[in-house]
């Protein structure tokens, strides 16, 4: 709630800064005019996003192109999938979808390494939907060349448009940040930062994952296989 009430501060102290500008109007119309020429770039550089295979994002008006992910980024990516898929699988409570799943976001677009959309938002899906809303659960796997947009303006953006969850998964580090988002805030708050026991999965109640085993394809493949054991036939 501190860092909420700090931000609004934020944005009210900006707010008066410009009203105190004799300019202002001239200021109010450069930013439209941007406003306007970014998201017509937006929808060009989607035409070209829909038959392109590399994973892209547009953020802040700028086009970001992912490099390959490194083995270690991809194989902690593939098991926090796969756990969190076959829970949902097994529930039958939605989807999870890991990347090229483009979350359109009031300015931005993103392409998370893994979301989870609940059975209400998988309802209004169809085979041919490519451009999805904001999911109940976005997961992000650290890399030297994403952490600072995985930190900064992800972190934002998630937040202000109502994500309840967040995690960011180190894989270097073999940590877990579980973010979640307070009723009524638009700032996340650390639920849980650990390297060990077991995680809580808000957005799926009543399920708990192992964090040791994102980070470890053989304890991921044997939890795996419990979660299909203990699911009643």
């Amino acid at each position: 709630m501190v860092i909420f009430i700090q931000n609004f501060r934020m944005t009210t102290n900006i707010v008066e800064q410009l009203m105190q500008r004799p300019d202002l109007p001239v200021v109010l119309k450069e930013l439209q005019h941007r406003l306007a020429m970014e998201e017509q770039q937006r929808k060009e550089w989607l035409k070209d996003w829909r038959t392109d295979t590399s994973k892209m994002e547009f953020i802040n008006g700028q086009v970001i192109v992912h490099a390959t992910a490194q083995r270690i980024e991809a194989l902690v990516s593939g098991n926090v999938a796969s756990l969190l898929r076959t829970s949902v699988l097994l529930r039958q409570v939605g989807e999870v979808h890991q990347e090229k799943a483009m979350i359109r976001l009031t300015r931005n677009d993103y392409e998370p390494d893994i979301c989870y959309f609940d059975t209400a938002q998988v309802a209004e899906f169809n085979e041919e939907t490519s451009l999805f809303p904001a999911p109940r659960l976005v997961v992000e796997v650290l890399s030297p060349k994403t952490e600072a947009r995985d930190r900064g303006v992800k972190f934002q953006d998630y937040a202000y448009h109502g994500i309840p969850e967040y995690w960011i998964v180190d894989p270097r580090e073999r940590t877990l940040e579980q973010y979640l988002l307070p009723q009524g805030d638009t700032t996340y708050q650390l639920h849980k930062k650990s390297d060990n026991g077991g995680v809580e999965v808000r957005a799926l109640p009543g399920l708990s994952l192992p964090i040791p085993a994102f980070f470890d394809e053989r304890k991921a493949q044997a939890e795996v296989e419990r979660l299909l054991t203990a699911t009643p036939k």
